[in-house]
């Protein structure tokens, strides 16, 4: 069975552009550095609904039992301990910084 080949792609009329010209454009824009999408902050809200991402934090057998153990005795869960210490001392921390 023969192979079919390909019909090269019609450069469109109405635009008059041809595929060197999109690419020498392209290069141009790689060039001045218009490659780079713009990035527009989001003001940071502390309020702001927790979402389900997830951070790594490494503990050795010690720390895991002392943190269960602190946790039961505070009646919370091992979750709910640590955001009660890590958020307000990263924001005393961020307030220093600031002043």
């Amino acid at each position: 069975m023969p192979i079919k080949k390909r019909d090269a792609r019609p450069v469109s009329p109405s635009t008059g552009t041809t595929d060197e010209d999109v690419i020498a454009k392209k290069a141009e824009e790689f060039g001045r550095g218009g490659y780079a999408p713009e990035v527009q902050e989001a003001p940071l809200d502390p309020n702001a609904a927790v979402g389900p991402q997830g951070i790594l934090f490494r503990y050795n057998d010690y720390q895991k039992q002392l943190l269960k153990e602190e946790a039961e005795a505070d009646r919370r869960s091992q979750q709910k301990l640590l955001e009660s210490i890590i958020w307000p001392e990263l924001e005393r921390r961020r307030a220093s910084r600031s002043q």
